[in-house]
């Protein structure tokens, strides 16, 4: 357990994926209403069916990566906010040696 659990969760890399398949359903749901009112005078029963089940996968594609979209990116916030306060300070900081300035102080160099 060495590393944060936000560094261990590959989060640019969902949010990438969410964000991807959110543009693929809103470009097809797009497709779909257009090719809708372009053929609604000349479509079948069964063409529309199809159409209109396309068109509900498609909504609900851009809904649960929305969802998704959200969630991943208040858990990234929360998950880095409560693993940069839990840090205990790393390593302390390593000051010069005060003695050393003193030396050369002494011997007339800077």
């Amino acid at each position: 357990m060495g590393k944060p659990l936000v560094n261990r969760i590959p989060f640019l890399k969902i949010v990438i994926v969410l964000v991807i398949l959110f543009g693929v359903s809103l470009g097809m749901c797009g497709v779909s209403a257009a090719l809708g009112v372009a053929n609604s005078s000349h479509m079948d029963r069964s063409g529309s069916q199809i159409l209109g089940f396309s068109f509900v996968i498609e909504i609900a594609g851009m809904a649960l990566s929305a969802v998704g979209l959200v969630v991943t990116v208040i858990a990234w916030m929360i998950l880095g906010i409560a693993g940069s306060s839990s840090r205990s300070g790393a390593e302390p900081q390593q000051l010069p040696n005060e003695n050393a300035y003193e030396h050369k102080d002494k011997d007339g160099q800077h």
